[in-house]
């Protein structure tokens, strides 16, 4: 289940560590994608008082759902 909230590093990548690999970097990657895809589609769906409600604006919610997935 993925939390919807304003809260930034949602969208982004989570911070390296030192003992990620190449390869487990590249296989975590396509989770990274589809929770950013669930969370935008589920932005993409609100209604206005329910965005307001976790702290977005419609507008700011538009944008980020308008995003492509690869985009952090």
């Amino acid at each position: 289940m993925v939390a919807i909230t304003k809260n930034t590093a949602a969208f982004t990548a989570p911070r390296e560590r030192a003992e990620n690999t190449t390869a487990a970097r590249l296989f975590s990657l396509p989770r990274q994608w589809a929770a950013r895809l669930t969370l935008r589609n589920r932005l993409a769906h609100m209604d206005a008082h329910l965005l307001r409600d976790i702290g977005f604006e419609p507008g700011d919610a538009r944008f980020e759902a308008s995003k492509p997935f690869w985009r952090a």
